[in-house]
């Protein structure tokens, strides 16, 4: 799963593995919506990804399971409290635009591999990390990790592969692109709304 780590980092929230989990711990956690959340973004990725490639339109189905509005602040970091009202819509917009493209980008060509939920964490009041298993032919014992939300009904903030989470990393990446360019927001919305980096 190292591609995850590399190649995904760009599409975040969006689903970086496509496989089937089973909700062995959601009984037990009292967090059933988190774990819920969790299946229900991965079973619309398997169904899509039938015909090894994802639409626009299963694209923007998967999207609404995550908050993108809250994944794109936090990549923006510090930067977000310093830009115009403006700069944060044309930002959000570009945002979404971004995820859905690497989404589809990414997700192209990805098997299914087997996956168990293994615990739900409780950081606070609609606050949860979902953790899983998962089998592939590389690792047969691979941690995955999903943090999400409830905030007017459960959504996905962050993944963590392989002790990486991406939401971090890709702030890190914003920040970067942002150092480049003497701190332009709008050289960073223009190249999200090109759908890369």
């Amino acid at each position: 799963m190292t591609h995850l780590r590399y190649g995904m980092i760009a599409g975040l929230m969006t689903l970086s593995s496509a496989f089937a989990l089973t909700p062995a711990a959601s009984a037990a956690s009292g967090e059933e919506g988190a774990v819920e959340v969790v299946n229900d973004a991965v079973g619309q990725t398997m169904t899509a990804l039938e015909d090894q490639t994802i639409s626009q339109s299963e694209a923007s189905g998967i999207i609404k399971l995550v908050k993108v509005d809250r994944v794109a602040q936090f990549a923006l970091g510090k930067t977000w409290k310093t830009v115009s009202d403006d700069q944060k819509g044309r930002y959000i917009d570009a945002f979404h635009t971004y995820a859905n493209a690497q989404l589809q980008q990414h997700l192209s060509n990805l098997s299914v591999a087997d996956a168990e939920v293994t615990d739900v964490t409780t950081r606070g009041e609609g606050d949860a990390i979902v953790t899983t298993k998962v089998a592939t032919e590389d690792n047969p014992n691979e941690s995955v990790s999903w943090r999400v939300i409830d905030e007017g009904g459960w959504g996905i903030v962050d993944i963590q592969v392989q002790d990486v989470w991406f939401a971090i990393q890709q702030r890190e990446q914003f920040q970067a692109v942002l150092d480049q360019n003497n701190g332009d927001i709008d050289a960073l919305i223009e190249k999200l709304s090109a759908g890369s980096l």
